[in-house]
């Protein structure tokens, strides 16, 4: 099992270590996509786009890592402003944001840029273009410090440009299950798997304060930032709301040729309450 490394997951996998049908190991984003796609990994937490580009993906009920507008984890740093950005450098850990950026620059601001990618080092990323994506942790940190804004750069929060854009909110990851692992998605393992998930979401909010007490070490944050990040900024539950917004990014990335073609994740059965 490929789990995401940052503190936007933490309330997703209490307990989950210790369960015995599970192994799991922790990485970034885009690593664990690409650990489904090699067949490295049969289950793993991975960047809402990657659903629609890896075949053979189904996705877990009820529980996805979201927010509805702000979320301060996902940011834009400019040297320019939107408009006028003809580089950028995404953070190679992304895949879901970088889609996210690219999207917004051409669709909201029109801007017409070049995109690389590059290690999630903000300064080193405008030292060679406009603007650079930073995500997760680093991005938090950033956030919060104020660093870049004290600096004279610009920063954006794309989630809020999301919501403002479409007045939708924003999914950038689900639980994605290897369809040849579990060949019947309303099969016992795959129930047992929706419950399991769901469950450790509800343990890990019911834990929040050690969560957020080790991430606070961690991360050198103050307690009560990394709860109201979590309590606050982001959504772990997964509505038709939400639905609707991966629909409409989906269809855009397609558009641009970020995706072969939108198509909705195929969700394995929730359980009855």
């Amino acid at each position: 099992m490929a789990a995401i490394r940052f503190l936007n997951t933490a309330p997703l996998l209490w307990g989950l270590d210790r369960e015995p049908r599970l192994q799991m190991f922790s990485t970034v984003p885009s690593a664990c996509a690409d650990a489904l796609a090699a067949g490295q990994a049969d289950l793993g937490i991975i960047p809402v786009i990657e659903m629609a580009r890896i075949p053979g993906l189904w996705a877990l009920p009820g529980v996805a890592v979201a927010a509805r507008r702000q979320v301060r984890s996902i940011l834009l740093i400019m040297r320019t402003p939107p408009e006028r950005i003809r580089s950028l450098a995404l953070d190679r850990s992304s895949r879901t944001s970088a889609a996210l950026a690219q999207i917004l620059l051409r669709r909201r601001f029109g801007a017409d840029f070049k995109a690389v990618s590059a290690s999630p080092d903000w300064r080193g990323m405008l030292a060679s273009a406009d603007a650079g994506l930073l995500i997760g942790d680093p991005a938090l940190q950033l956030r919060l410090s104020g660093e870049a804004e004290a600096e004279g750069f610009g920063v954006l929060d794309l989630a809020t440009v999301w919501h403002e854009w479409t007045r939708l909110p924003f999914i950038f990851a689900l639980w994605a299950v290897r369809a040849e692992s579990m060949p019947e998605p309303e099969s016992e393992e795959a129930r047992w798997l929706a419950e399991r998930f769901i469950r450790a979401r509800e343990e890990g909010f019911e834990h929040l304060t050690a969560i957020c007490r080790e991430w606070a070490l961690r991360l050198n944050l103050p307690e009560h930032e990394i709860r109201h990040y979590l309590e606050h900024n982001l959504e772990h539950r997964l509505d038709a709301g939400h639905l609707e917004g991966l629909r409409h990014f989906l269809d855009l990335a397609a558009t641009e040729g970020l995706i072969e073609q939108s198509r909705l994740p195929v969700f394995i059965r929730a359980p009855k309450p």
